[in-house]
């Protein structure tokens, strides 16, 4: 009866609550189910318990010091009732709440897979038709099945995306994932659920539900986003893509924060200031059949090595980014962090140019 009455109120349970986001995927209806037959079968014996309690504590008050009234042991109709019905209920919800467990732990054969990497502070991307492209946003069709294969590069994290009511933890040393099915096109919060160190709370991102079409274009322009970007416009791209995967270590006002601030490190890598752990200084390592060819060597070396020489006063705590970035994107980090000071103001505003758009053609697509 009760999973009868649930399939009925899934068909006509509105979007929005006082409690919840919009339901934006295919079972969010169901977990909201579960969610307010619990709370209002809470409320409705909590108001049923204390009521019954207040109305003996009145009528049946003592009236005087002198009581003389017959001593019950037990009534077993009473008791029998106050335990067979709660039992019949807690089963019930069992039923119900397992019923959409095994759904959500059962992704359908042939949905679309997404890889997933958490890192302290950041969420990354790879979809399977870009050749390992990450990107920092995730987007997914609308009205199809989507699987995330997650996996974290350093502590535990958790996958939690509101509107879908999907959480799953991301564990080091082994792989997780989760599925759902997008229902609402829209553009919704990602977030970090498991507390993961000093950047957590930065730990954000957003997924797009998007038309079978636009999600197909928007693929194909991940995919030639770098590639076909003229260096120019690349210190503006790292800026606009690529910079959230750094923002949590690497200021932009010349704060020091788990990392040294981009703000006047080319500067100093240029001079060759930069002293390591070893008491070695950049400038000793740099040049001709050394360690680094050029200061551009140390930055490029420094995002793909970076437990390779580590700074001064630093932990060695950055991850490698190494098959996660393309040549083209640890390119266009160089070149913004070239430029950065000219590109960038103190308060992280971008003041450098900015590409134009795409031109459009006569039938209105973009070239």
């Amino acid at each position: 009866m009760i999973s009868a009455l649930a399939t009925n109120m899934f068909a006509q349970a509105p979007q929005r609550s006082f409690w919840m986001p919009i339901e934006a995927s295919k079972f969010a209806r169901e977990m909201d189910f579960v969610f307010y037959f619990i709370t209002w079968l809470s409320v409705f014996f909590f108001v049923l318990i204390v009521g019954i309690m207040i109305f003996f504590m009145v009528r049946y008050r003592r009236r005087s010091h002198i009581a003389n009234v017959p001593c019950f042991t037990h009534n077993t109709p009473l008791e029998l009732t106050w335990t067979i019905i709660p039992l019949i209920m807690v089963i019930a919800i069992f039923y119900v709440g397992m019923k959409g467990y095994v759904k959500l732990r059962q992704p359908p054969i042939g949905a679309y897979t997404v890889n997933v990497t958490g890192a302290k502070w950041q969420w990354s991307f790879s979809y399977p038709d870009n050749e390992g492209i990450t990107d920092d946003f995730l987007y997914v069709p609308v009205d199809r099945p989507v699987r995330l294969v997650m996996k974290s590069d350093d502590v535990l994290h958790s996958m939690f995306i509101p509107v879908f009511r999907v959480k799953q933890d991301v564990v080091p040393g082994r792989y997780t994932d989760l599925w759902f099915e997008a229902t609402e096109p829209g553009e919704y919060d990602v977030i970090c659920a498991e507390y993961c160190g000093t950047g957590h709370s930065t730990m954000t991102t957003r997924v797009f539900v998007l038309s079978e079409e636009d999600f197909e274009l928007k693929m194909a322009e991940i995919r030639l986003r770098f590639e076909k970007a003229p260096d120019q416009d690349l210190p503006w791209m790292a800026f606009t893509y690529l910079y959230s995967r750094c923002m949590s270590c690497h200021s932009l006002d010349g704060t020091d924060g788990i990392g040294p601030s981009w703000r006047g490190l080319w500067d100093r890598t240029k001079k060759g200031e930069t002293v390591f752990t070893d008491g070695s200084t950049l400038s000793e390592l740099t040049g001709a059949g050394k360690m680094f060819a050029t200061p551009e060597d140390y930055l490029y070396r420094s995002i793909l090595y970076p437990q390779e020489k580590i700074r001064e006063n630093y932990p060695g705590s950055m991850p490698t980014f190494k098959g996660l970035l393309r040549e083209r994107q640890i390119d266009a980090i160089v070149h913004l962090l070239k430029g950065l000071d000219d590109y960038v103001d103190a308060n992280g505003t971008w003041i450098g140019p900015v590409p134009e758009p795409p031109a459009e053609n006569t039938d209105g697509a973009k070239e």
